[in-house]
Order: structure tokens, then sequence, then C-alpha cells
């Protein structure tokens, strides 16, 4: 899955700056502008779902579905492109289809010896260009996701898949080379239906910036209308779409300079939805009698990755596990996530949530012990001498730095208090804040030190391969920091393939303690999340790894 700007938290005082007065006008001046519309009734119901303003401080990363690596591109993609089937609820049961309801596929059948599944399309599904949705476009569409030349972080998602076929231009066939519990899964969550005729010629290295990325055609409720990046992303409802005409004729996603920017514009009612609240906003909205809060379900967890490839010239090599568990033990994780987060964060315990099915809740993260941290420091050669406060070793300081996207006021204030604790150690931090267009190439470059980064774990248990597998030579993923440990990937991909529960979970226990022991990162926190919507706004059909995944169907109600 997918997380890298997961909505960030607000710690500084709530108030009304130019930025968002500017906001407001351009907001006032979109609604005259859809009021003044042929189709647009005087009714109080109308003017009510003409539009939904979603206030954000992310903007998206990419509007191709392979290439999108954030939450605010995800949340497009959501109502942009569709997939051959959509979770039933907010369980996500990812063994069998069981779990499953059709969209882009009217139905599928399995091989009778499981190894491969033939998805029939929906005759009605149209491009919003026109064109027919067909076999084709489910096989570019996997194409594409596992080329190395497009380079998808979400490339490990297919693995075991061998190729799609398509017999007939309604009937598009999945085969394995092994049979797995969660095959329906892998295909019908992971991949996204895009349109062949569109991008069939485009040259995969060169997806990025072609025009059809900037300005996509999808099959899904909304189309895509504009795009002015860092200040706004506006869809508008297909109503000829086969599921019905969404609730709202417009959705547009308004990007401000901070998550406090944000949630203020939802107060005063200039937007009707910011997903997630942190700090005084929380607090805030509960006063606030024009909003209700909406508690969700969260996948989510944030952590401190270490930069474990190869060591840059001059910089602090992490490939020694002992520097990364003292590094770990230095840190009072209990104590920076209550300033960071407050009641709406926990001590992560690993690169897993507490929702997950196979989560061991009593694995024993390293401990905070900063007796022991210097110790083993001292052991390592990194000494602390008389007058200085910065530990070296052969002349070299131990110093690093933390890179953070500056729209993310949890992980600022977290970069800041990571840099206190560590000075008491001798340790030398130093705080990388970037915009976040440079936060996500940075990223995938692995150019940091260390990382705080935020992610949306996978609803599959074995889905942790994407961000912490051994890289492949092709495929990064969203391995970002390059750690590798080859018993790890073993039990991964033993539960991968495993069809009993009970030993499916053992195994996976087994990888999360290992992982947890060998500190590739710094496990920080699960966040509590918790949306604000206007008060009129009913959501339904709400999942913790698609908030917003069915606004078209969302309802609201003049009474409120």
């Amino acid at each position: 899955m997918l997380a890298t700007d997961v909505p960030p938290g607000a710690h500084a005082p709530l108030s009304l700056g130019n930025m968002t007065r500017r906001f407001f006008l351009r907001c006032t001046a979109l609604m005259t502008l859809v009021a003044c519309s042929p189709d647009a009734s005087n009714t109080t119901d109308s003017a009510a779902t003409q539009m939904l303003v979603i206030a954000t401080a992310a903007d998206a990363d990419a509007l191709l579905p392979p290439l999108v690596a954030t939450t605010a591109g995800k949340q497009v993609m959501d109502v942009l492109f569709e997939h051959l089937a959509d979770p039933k609820d907010a369980t996500l049961r990812t063994d069998g289809d069981a779990g499953f309801v059709p969209r882009l596929a009217s139905g599928w059948t399995w091989a009778t010896d499981s190894l491969s599944i033939a998805f029939t399309l929906n005759d009605k599904a149209r491009w919003h260009d026109g064109q027919p949705v067909t076999s084709a476009d489910v096989r570019l569409s996997y194409e594409l996701y596992t080329d190395p030349k497009v380079g998808s972080i979400h490339a490990s998602g297919f693995s075991g898949i061998d190729s799609v076929t398509t017999p007939d231009a309604r009937t598009a066939v999945v085969w394995w080379h092994a049979r797995h519990p969660e095959q329906f899964f892998q295909v019908a969550y992971n991949l996204a239906i895009m349109p062949a005729h569109v991008l069939r010629d485009v040259p995969r290295d060169s997806l990025r910036s072609a025009p059809a990325a900037s300005n996509p055609v999808g099959s899904g409720p909304y189309r895509f209308a504009s795009w002015e990046r860092k200040r706004q992303l506006v869809l508008t409802a297909d109503s000829t779409h086969y599921q019905g005409t969404p609730t709202f004729g417009r959705v547009v996603w308004t990007i401000l300079p901070d998550a406090a920017t944000a949630a203020k514009a939802v107060f005063a009612g200039q937007a009707a939805v910011i997903e997630v609240l942190r700090g005084e906003a929380a607090a805030e909205a509960a006063r606030t009698p024009s909003v209700r809060l909406v508690e969700y379900g969260a996948l989510d967890y944030g952590y401190m990755a270490f930069n474990l490839g190869a060591s840059r010239r001059g910089r602090v090599s992490f490939a020694d596990r002992a520097l990364r568990a003292a590094l770990s033990s230095a840190v009072n994780r209990d104590a920076i996530v209550a300033n960071a987060l407050d009641s709406l964060g926990r001590v992560a315990l690993g690169p897993f949530t507490r929702t997950s099915s196979v989560a061991d809740t009593t694995v024993g993260a390293i401990g905070y012990d900063t007796t022991r941290a210097s110790q083993v420091l001292d052991s390592l050669g990194w000494r602390l001498a008389p007058g200085d406060s910065v530990r070296r070793r052969n002349g070299q300081p131990l110093r690093f730095s933390i890179l953070f996207p500056t729209t993310s006021g949890t992980r600022r204030r977290l970069a800041v208090l990571l840099q206190e604790q560590y000075a008491r150690i001798g340790v030398g931090v130093d705080v990388d804040g970037v915009e976040p267009p440079v936060f996500a190439q940075r990223l995938q470059k692995g150019d940091f030190d260390a990382v705080l980064n935020a992610w949306r774990d996978d609803p599959s248990p074995v889905g942790i391969r994407q961000a912490w597998g051994t890289p492949s030579k092709d495929q990064m993923g969203a391995n970002f920091g390059g750690y590798s440990n080859r018993a790890f990937d073993a039990l991964v991909d033993s539960a991968a393939t495993q069809f009993n529960g009970a030993t499916r979970q053992a195994l996976m226990r087994r990888a999360h303690r290992l992982i947890v022991e060998d500190a590739p990162a710094l496990w920080l926190y699960e966040p509590r999340n918790i949306a604000a919507v206007r008060s009129d706004i009913e959501p339904t059909g709400v999942r913790p790894d698609a908030w917003l995944g069915n606004v078209a169907h969302w309802k609201v109600s003049p009474s409120r």
C-alpha cells in the first residue's frame, strides 16, 4: 500500500492568514461558477450537493495509479479509476473472493486448478472519453504496474502473477504459477485499470511526463477537470456512470499551506471535509457546531527509517545493526508520541498495526535505555571527548540529518523531539524539512540519512514486502531505506503461500519479531484517525484504506 504523506498533524495555533483569505476568494469564485451553471437548482438540496470541497495540506503527487506514492494522490485515484472488484466492507478480507463485490468486472470464474481467474468485464463500463472498457485495458494496466521502466513502487504487489491474456474484448484472464490464498485480492485490490487506447503508445520510461499523466482519462464516478499544482484539483461527476450519478457535482481538493489552515477552512465553512485532524484542530472541531467528527479505522504507522544503502562519502553508515539498536534505545518513544500526538496516537509496535489479523501485540520493541545506548556507542568506537557535544570515531562526528515534509506538523515536531533526545547522548541531528515534491523525489532516490515517513499498511499481512522486503535489482518498491534480510523475506514468502490460518499467523509473527530486533527503523506511532466533515454530510462506506473511496455515494441531509 502507500502513505508517504498521511495527512499531517497540526500543533501551531489555528488562525486565518493571508493564504486562507486567498483560499476563501478562490472557493467563492468556484461556488459562484457552479451556482450559475445551467443545471444548477435553487433548492437547498441541490446547493448542498453541487460541490464538495476537501481541504488538505498535501497535493497529489501523480494522477496515474502506478506512479502514485502518496495518500493525497490515492484519494484522487480512488474516484477517477476503478478496480475489477471492490472490498465488500471495512473488514477488508484478503483470502479468496468472498470479501469482494463486482466493479469493472461483472463476474469471474476460477479455473479448476485455481491457477487462473477469468474476469468478465461490465459491458456498461466506459472510459470518460466514451470508449468501452476492454480486456486490453486490464492487460496494459498489469504491464504498466510491473514494467521496470515505469518503476512503480507497487510492482511487488503482483509477485507470482505470470501473465494476463485476452481471449476476447470482454474477458481478461489472470494467470499464476502457483496457488496462494490471496490470488483474488492480489489482482482485484492492487490493479487499478487504465485505458490502453490512451496509454499503449506512451514510452514506459517517460510515463510520468506524458500528457495523459496530468490530464488522465478514467472510468470512475468522477472525471478529471483541472489541476493547478499546489493550489487546486477539480473532478466533475460522470452523470453517465454505470453505477449512477454521484452525489456531488464536483469534488475539489484545495491545497493549503499547512494542516492548521486546512482545518480552519473547514471550521469557517469554506471547505466541507478534512480527512485527518491532529492536536489543537481536533479539540476545536469538537467545539464547532457546523462540523461533525468521524473516527475511522487506521492502517497507518509512522517511523524513522535509517538509510542502509551504500554509504555516501562523509556520512554515517547505518549498516551496523548494533548502531541502529543503540540509536533506537536512546529514544523515549512514549514521551515523544505523547508530546507530538497527545491522545491521537500511540507507540507503534513495528512495521504493522494493531488492526492486522496477524499482529502480535506482545512483540517487544527495543527498550528505552540511554545508559545501555551510551555503552554500545562507546564499544563501537563512537566516543564523547571532554568538552565536545558530539561523539566521534576516527575524527568523524556521529551526526546525521532527518528528512521530513514541511507540510506535516506531526513530523516536524517529531524531528525536533528526536534532535533533543539524541543530543543528550552525544548524537548530532540536523532537521531537514523540504516541500512535499522534493520529499517524494529524495525518498525514492534514497537521498537522505534518516527519514520520517508515514505508511498506510496493506490489508494483506504479506503486503509488508512492499516496504520492507529485499529490493530487487530493477524495483526498489517502497523500501526507501534499502533494508535487506533474507530470513525475513523467507518467512514472509512462506506465509504468503500458506492456506492454514494459524500457520500463516505464526510465520508472520516470527517475521515481525525478526525485523523489530533488526531495527532498520525506529517505529514511532500509530495515529488515531479523526476526520471533520460538514454537519449535513453523512459519509457512507468508509474504509480505513480508502476514506474517500465511496464519496460518490455519500449522503447530504438538508435537515441537519
